[in-house]
């Protein structure tokens, strides 16, 4: 009797792992969204390449915009950026990313918006004094499949 309960615990969890991981990229997939980045630029630590990319939230990741997925749809390269601060609702509801450029660093992925209002900033390189900043905003389209 405690075999039959045991196996039929097992079994149940499982099923709940399977369906669960099954569910997972079709959320992404509804959630994603590409941009064509027309300049190199940095983001969690890589250099990456001008390109098109696509923006999905973390496989496990809640949604939230805490841990996402840029992946470069040339290359299939991808990074994990985790956000450093969630960001209120800002005028512009666009879907968008958002770089800072300036000094040697060149670009560098700052901020995230996610086209619902909500938005995440990202951690990115201090700039001196003498180095002159500019922004370059790239917007965000829904991720369709050829």
């Amino acid at each position: 009797m405690k075999q039959k309960t045991l196996n039929l615990t097992l079994t149940a969890a499982m099923l709940t792992l399977v369906a669960g991981s099954a569910y997972t990229p079709a959320y992404a997939q509804t959630n994603a969204l590409t941009a064509k980045i027309p300049f190199a630029f940095r983001a969690a630590g890589s250099d990456l390449p001008a390109g098109q990319y696509k923006v999905v939230p973390a496989a496990g990741s809640s949604g939230t915009m805490g841990t996402m997925e840029l992946r470069n749809l040339d290359t299939g390269k991808a990074v994990f950026i985790q956000a450093k601060v969630p960001m209120a609702a800002a005028k512009d509801s666009r879907a968008r990313l958002v770089f800072q450029c300036g000094g040697e660093e060149g670009c560098s992925l700052a901020r995230l918006w996610s086209g619902t209002g909500s938005g995440v900033e990202f951690a990115t390189p201090a700039l001196t004094a003498s180095q002159k900043e500019r922004r370059e905003t790239i917007y965000l389209e829904r991720f369709k499949e050829k």
